[in-house]
């Protein structure tokens, strides 16, 4: 499929068939996302892959309790490091925090679609339940969770026409 099918086709499923997805195709989604664009090229993100069905139902919870999450085989929290990113950024380390993860998160949807798995970036969550749950150390925090799965869903919303979002030279030039 190429790059600009998976741009265009992908998008947030929360229905999802019991099956698992090969380590082959986790690694090229995980790579996907060390790939990314990152600030200093510091590369402070880290990914936890849940697979297991307590820690998955916890995350749940502290999701909003949407229970849609539980169809997916597997979730990737997306991390950063922000005393790393800190010490060289530090007055805009949690801004390029958001910024890294979220580009990760996308190449890695990006990349799970390409391979016929179907993804949804979770931002609603108990922050401080997940760093909990996860273990993860004090300078650490998550940023999104992906739910990832294969799915017979499709994609029915409809999005903006671009003459909604653009702007020439200045905000509502047309």
């Amino acid at each position: 499929m190429n790059a600009g099918k998976v741009i265009l086709e992908r998008f947030s499923c929360r229905d999802y068939k019991d099956k698992k997805i090969s380590n082959k195709h986790l690694a090229k989604i995980l790579e996907a996302g060390i790939k990314s664009p990152n600030a200093g090229n510091l590369q402070c993100w880290k990914f936890v892959v849940v697979n297991d069905l307590n820690i998955k139902e916890q995350i749940t919870k502290a999701s909003l309790n949407q229970r849609w999450m539980m169809q997916a085989p597997l979730f990737i929290v997306v991390c950063s490091n922000l005393g790393k990113l800190k010490r060289y950024y530090p007055g805009k380390y949690k801004l390029y925090a958001i910024q890294d993860t979220a580009i990760a998160s996308e190449n890695m949807m990006l990349m799970a679609y390409s391979l016929d798995i179907k993804s949804c970036f979770v931002g609603g969550f108990d922050e401080k339940a997940i760093k909990r749950i996860l273990r993860l150390p004090d300078d650490v925090e998550a940023y999104t969770i992906i739910t990832l799965g294969y799915s017979d869903e499709k994609n029915k919303k409809e999005r903006n026409s671009l003459n909604y979002s653009l702007s020439y030279n200045m905000y509502g030039q047309y």
